[in-house]
């Protein structure tokens, strides 16, 4: 503590000094100096960034000429580092008050940093050169960066297709777990928004090699038939990789003519699949494994009629009705309404998952792949049999009742 006190003193005596050796030159020169510039005798104001010449460096201060103009310091809480800082060294900082108590200039190193920071991206996003940055922390959404208390933000689709978290059923924490891992790395990135006014500053780590990566996907045409490797699987489809640098989607609705419900149970992350390109757009590459397969549409077009009775079994109940699967990848649906003609609110009451039933065709629309089915078609034709055999019954009673009428009159005579 004693130290840090003489060292206080030390440096006060030493600005001291230096302004009493200054003072007659800055005496001479005033007059000069005010007919020359009027009533703006400093050649800056509050929150101008100036460059500022070191004269000593204290415990909880630094003093500074600023610009050859005034006796300025950096307080503490203002010094973004004093390593290596010496005598005669010039630093930046920006101005926070024009005269304190004791008449000297106040400013900020950190201050300085952030308007620098500002200026650098600025000139980053303008130019779209590449920028290394500090990952320090990480949401759900993405990972964030801080320079001298500039938030800057890398957003979960804005990392490369090597670094992106691929989590089966979109388990956010997992895919947080996952960005954390990325905390204390360093990543290039472009600036892609840079709004100081708003303070807002957004980066992408995949926009680094877009033109590299754009260059790679124009040679890919729709209807190309490729190879690649399945690097992600997720609910919604399979990512596959085709190049280090280029990946594509299979959407679950491309994987098979038949509906999928579990993609993990069908295929296992590093499995070579084959693939036909089906769209290219803006950088993204949709693909097709089904398109590479037979299409059992085309059979069913001629093996099934409408009106004709099948057999399937329901593999999955929504609001709005069943699904069912006629065998060979031919999936069909009864709409609600088909199944009773009664009003349903659960198709679950009227059917069951994974039992058999006999279903009446009431559409087929091969191009678009749907089959449409009832079931209240044919429980109205049982209905309507079971009526016709009532009747019969009943046509058929009267004669026995006769019958039964002539002997028991007979017996009655015979009485």
């Amino acid at each position: 503590m004693k130290k840090v006190v003489a060292d206080e003193e030390l440096v006060e005596a030493e600005v001291k000094k230096e302004k009493k050796e200054n003072k007659k030159t800055d005496e001479n020169s005033m007059k000069a100096l005010m007919e020359e510039m009027g009533d703006d005798i400093l050649p800056f104001v509050e929150g101008d960034m100036v460059e500022a010449k070191v004269l000593a460096v204290g415990g909880n201060r630094i003093w500074v000429d600023v610009m050859g103009q005034s006796l300025g310091f950096i307080p503490e809480k203002e010094i973004t580092s004093k390593a290596g800082l010496a005598k005669g060294d010039a630093v930046y900082a920006s101005v926070i008050s024009m005269d304190n108590e004791e008449g000297n200039v106040v400013l900020s190193m950190k201050r300085a940093d952030r308007e620098k920071y500002w200026l650098e991206m600025q000139q980053k996003f303008e130019s779209g050169e590449p920028v290394a940055i500090q990952i320090v922390d990480a949401n759900k959404g993405g990972l964030m960066t801080d320079i001298g208390g500039i938030q800057g933000f890398l957003p979960v689709s804005q990392l490369s297709p090597a670094n992106y978290p691929r989590v089966s059923g979109g388990d956010k924490d997992e895919i947080l777990n996952r960005l954390r891992q990325f905390i204390g790395t360093e990543l290039m990135v472009k600036v892609i928004n840079c709004d100081k006014e708003n303070n807002k500053l957004i980066f992408s780590e995949k926009a680094v090699r877009a033109e590299e990566v754009k260059t790679k996907i124009d040679k890919y045409k729709v209807g190309d038939k490729v190879a690649g490797k399945i690097t992600g699987i997720v609910d919604f489809g399979l990512f596959v990789s085709l190049d280090p640098q280029i990946e594509g989607l299979v959407h679950i609705s491309e994987v098979s003519w038949s509906r999928v419900s579990d993609l993990s149970k069908l295929y296992k992350v590093g499995d070579e699949v084959k693939i036909m390109i089906i769209g290219v757009d803006e950088g993204k590459i949709s693909l097709s494994i089904k398109r590479l397969l037979p299409d059992p549409w085309v059979e069913a077009a001629s093996k099934f009629k409408v009106g004709s009775e099948v057999k399937g079994t329901i593999t999955k109940i929504t609001p709005f009705g069943a699904f069912v699967s006629l065998g060979d990848d031919i999936d069909g649906l009864v709409h609600v309404s088909e199944l009773s003609d009664e009003h349903i609110v659960d198709p679950g009451e009227v059917v069951e998952l994974g039992k058999e039933y006999t279903f009446k065709i009431i559409s087929i629309e091969p191009e678009s792949h749907r089959l449409g089915l009832s079931l209240k078609d044919l429980k109205s034709k049982k209905s309507e049999k079971k009526e016709e055999s009532g009747e019969k019954a009943e046509k058929n009673e009267p004669a026995g009742d006769k019958k039964t009428e002539k002997k028991t009159k007979g017996k009655n005579k015979e009485e």
